[in-house]
């Protein structure tokens, strides 16, 4: 049992802090050669799965024009799934400069993805969500490090302001800005594991379609499959798009519940991911995700085995101790939520247990017999946060300028 213990509670250690910490000395063993081809110029084209989004999709359109970037070499695709409110009107509006594409029957963003992809111009396609606003550059920036010939994805950062009403959204910030640093570091090996959607961009001829018959998080499988095929994968800090998190905590809890059962579900396709030949892509992917998406069943396991073994030992009965006292904090955090801010120091465990929580509840799903739908319901957020025009200023709440992004 103590070996059990001990085991279990390295991997943990292991996949929250010992594999960020291993990345600079692997950079090292293994630092990615850069190829440099001709710089020539790209056929771009942004696609947008758009579902009732009527609040933000004009000044999301807008945003796309305001982009520095050539107009003649852009291309701009919304694919409307199944709209019931003005989404397709509004859009509509600013043909041909929008390229509209509006689906009668709800089938789901990765339907729309596949439909979208094919149809697009462009060598290299960027996929970006209507809540996510891009700086006037981040094109510019996204683009560049795909004249390196091995680059297949480039990755772009996506900042998350806290929008002053869900604790579990700071917690989700706090926790995005530790992510967004470890892939930095993975992408300077070449092994982003999974873009966010918000802003990312691959090469039109690496695209695979998604599966559509259950419910799947497209831009890690749209990635994956760029690192499957043998690309490197790679972050650029500096394209920068932001978002607002989200208005509500428990809508945002059953939105990482859907992300946990999408990942579950095709965990079968990741496998390959841990070809023993690429060792890196190998100890990146079991490190960083599969480690993260079985934490549940380690957390219950050293729980268990911890009581189990608290009255032989007083190094345990600390232990557990220690646990229960970690948990309390959570659930005081669950029970002031929307007052949590004021008590700071509850925001990780409280942060940390629901997210936990929602994987384990995600895994408990994917093995339901229910038959499972491609569709997602949206999580309700806030309003994008404005890109200035003048300059890369993020405002509202936000109070990061763009001279104050760290590279």
């Amino acid at each position: 049992m103590q070996i059990v213990f001990w085991v279990a509670a390295l991997l943990l250690v292991h996949t929250y802090a010992l594999y960020p910490l291993s990345l600079p000395v692997l950079q090292g063993l293994f630092r990615r050669r850069r190829r440099h081809a001709s710089s020539g110029r790209h056929k771009v084209s942004l696609i947008l799965a758009a579902y009732n989004e009527e609040k933000i999709i004009e000044e999301k359109i807008r945003n796309c024009f305001e982009l520095e970037f050539p107009r003649q070499d852009l291309e701009i695709l919304i694919g409307s799934d199944g709209s019931s409110d003005r989404t397709e009107a509004i859009a509509a509006k600013y043909a041909p400069d929008i390229k509209l594409c509006a689906f009668s029957q709800r089938a789901g963003k990765a339907a729309v993805l596949n439909q979208l992809v094919p149809r697009a111009q462009g060598d290299i396609v960027v996929f970006c969500d209507a809540n996510t606003m891009l700086l006037k550059n981040a094109l510019q920036k996204l683009l560049a490090p795909f004249d390196d010939p091995k680059v297949g994805c480039v990755c772009g950062r996506l900042i998350l302001h806290d929008a002053g009403r869900s604790a579990l959204g700071i917690g989700e910030s706090i926790y995005w800005n530790l992510e967004s640093e470890i892939k930095k570091l993975e992408g300077r090996l070449g092994i982003v594991i999974g873009a966010n959607g918000g802003i990312y961009a691959i090469r039109k001829e690496l695209f695979v379609p998604i599966p559509t018959d259950r419910k799947v998080m497209d831009d890690f499988f749209t990635t994956t499959r760029v690192l499957i095929a043998g690309k490197d994968a790679v972050y650029e800090p500096q394209a920068i798009g932001s978002e607002e998190t989200s208005l509500d905590s428990y809508g945002e809890f059953h939105r990482k519940v859907r992300i946990s059962q999408a990942n579950f579900n095709l965990l079968p396709s990741y496998l390959p991911l841990l070809n023993p030949l690429r060792p890196v892509v190998a100890y990146g992917f079991f490190s960083h995700k599969f480690l993260r998406w079985i934490a549940p069943l380690i957390l219950v396991l050293l729980f268990g085995l911890n009581v189990a073994m608290a009255p032989a030992s007083p190094l345990y009965a600390s232990l557990l101790g220690l646990q229960v006292l970690f948990y309390a904090c959570a659930l005081l955090g669950y029970l002031g939520n929307g007052r949590t801010r004021r008590y700071k120091f509850l925001l990780i465990p409280f942060y940390f247990t629901s997210m936990n929580a929602a994987l384990l509840v995600g895994l408990f799903r994917s093995l339901s017999p229910k038959k499972d739908t491609g569709t997602w319901n949206r999580v309700e957020r806030a309003e994008a946060p404005r890109v200035q025009t003048a300059a890369p200023v993020l405002s509202g709440r936000s109070r990061i300028q763009a001279g104050e992004y760290p590279n």
